[in-house]
């Protein structure tokens, strides 16, 4: 019964696709449903006349297919080329678990007391009702921690607690990287489908309790009994938790917790930039940014790791100059900073440009023959020194992505020239990182036990 549970809830995404705001679809695979569904929604993506489609015979699978969607164009990640795709593939290669809009390393922890909890009973039987219970408590816990401490960075909800909440619960942000973390026992669930099959199993445990009450059974025959118990399917991996963990809640991790999530980040990373911060005490606030991290421990770390983290080097390379090219179009040549940097690239155009692309897409085993036609193209120009075939290349891809309607190299002069648009250097989550492993590092040294 357990397993054909198991096996009805669960599908798979394996995914190549540009974010939903640039308007590209590449390519879905291996996507595995029951044989019963059909397809119900479709999406028109951008001005190509493609079209994103789902399988669902629920509203459940329908958030599902969203939330793939929603992951794949984080907030915060400007991008007007179209390369969101390998950016974020090799931030998940280096940093994986985490995000762009997570906050504070807190909420790996406080999501999963909530939704731990939340399928105890206290919130009944209908997981509806428990979803918006979860919501409520999280917002219950965001005042908490505002109360605590006023002032305290990365709050989700600062700016409209306690009145107001968020669209994007914590939940949603990180949901991802609980499960990448092994902090739950990952079955290939969604939030709703865990709490529906939860809510499911506790309700079954509580009949087939009643139904087999007899104390004059023998020992064998309970263990027998126990052993089939559906009830018995472990969902976390939480071996802190306590039931006061929200008295003197704060947005500090405590030494307990940071502890427990240094060692299982490291041991659900393995072969991971993450991991080798972690085990090695890497200081990231000595640090810049990701190439000043990459050429510090280029030595040290592992010769696939170092291959990965210099291939990420020379794409941001390339990425930045189209970049800049993309700010010197789009302010007429009138953004002091565009054309300052560009002068600072120009003697150096060939060496900046180059990157094996082939290794990229390769190593990332994505599938994007545009995002790649498009790359080799600039690539090439670059390497000629051929600014007018770049020119037109980026004019071309923003079209593409956007249409020449919304395509904002076809309306520059409703932009503000002095303002920078589309992104700088690639960070790959570097900063996000770093305030994840500062959070632990703070709480593995604090005096809460």
């Amino acid at each position: 019964m357990a397993l054909r549970l198991l096996k009805r809830c669960k599908w798979w995404y394996n995914y190549d696709m540009d974010s939903k705001r640039n308007g590209e679809l590449s390519v879905i695979k291996n996507v595995k449903l029951d044989r019963r569904v059909k397809v119900t929604n479709h999406i028109e993506v951008g001005s190509e006349n493609m079209q994103l489609g789902w399988i669902d015979f629920s509203k459940e699978d329908r958030q599902k297919a969203l939330d793939v969607i929603n992951l794949l164009s984080e907030q915060g990640a400007v991008d007007e080329l179209g390369i969101g795709i390998i950016r974020d593939a090799f931030a998940n290669y280096f940093f994986p678990g985490t995000s762009t809009i997570q906050t504070r390393a807190k909420y790996f922890l406080i999501v999963p007391y909530v939704l731990r909890e939340a399928v105890d009973g206290r919130y009944g039987k209908d997981a509806n009702r428990v979803l918006r219970a979860i919501d409520s408590v999280e917002k219950d816990c965001g005042i908490r921690l505002l109360e605590a401490d006023p002032k305290a960075e990365g709050v989700i909800g600062t700016r409209v607690l306690p009145k107001g909440w968020v669209a994007r619960k914590p939940s949603d942000i990180y949901w991802n990287g609980i499960r990448t973390f092994g902090i739950f026992c990952d079955y290939g669930l969604s939030i709703p489908e865990y709490v529906s099959l939860a809510v499911k199993l506790k309700e079954q445990k509580s009949v087939s309790r009643l139904g087999n009450r007899n104390d004059d059974a023998e020992e064998n025959d309970k263990d027998d009994s126990d052993a089939g118990d559906i009830g018995n399917i472990r969902f976390w991996n939480l071996p802190i938790y306590h039931d006061d963990w929200r008295d003197n809640l704060t947005i500090e991790l405590t030494q307990e917790e940071a502890f427990y999530l240094d060692k299982q980040i490291q041991k659900s990373t393995k072969g991971s930039l993450l991991e080798y911060v972690l085990k090695n005490r890497i200081d990231l606030n000595e640090y810049d940014d990701f190439a000043s991290l990459t050429a510090e421990l280029s030595e040290k770390v592992s010769e696939k790791l170092a291959y990965m983290m210099k291939l990420a080097c020379d794409f941001n390379n390339l990425v930045y100059m189209a970049r800049v090219r993309y700010n010197v179009m789009l302010s007429e040549d009138e953004n002091t900073y565009a054309n300052d940097e560009w002068s600072r690239l120009l003697p150096d155009i060939r060496h900046n440009a180059t990157v094996d692309l082939d290794a990229v897409f390769g190593e990332l085993q994505l599938i994007n023959p545009r995002a790649k036609s498009f790359l080799c193209g600039i690539q090439a120009a670059f390497m000629a020194s051929d600014i007018d075939m770049a020119d037109e290349l980026i004019r071309k891809r923003e079209r593409s992505l956007k249409g020449a309607a919304r395509a904002k190299l076809s309306r520059t002069k409703e932009f503000d020239h002095s303002k920078w648009v589309g992104g700088g250097m690639l960070d790959y989550r570097f900063s996000n990182a770093r305030r994840i492993v500062n959070d632990i590092y703070a709480g593995e040294v604090s005096a809460d036990v």
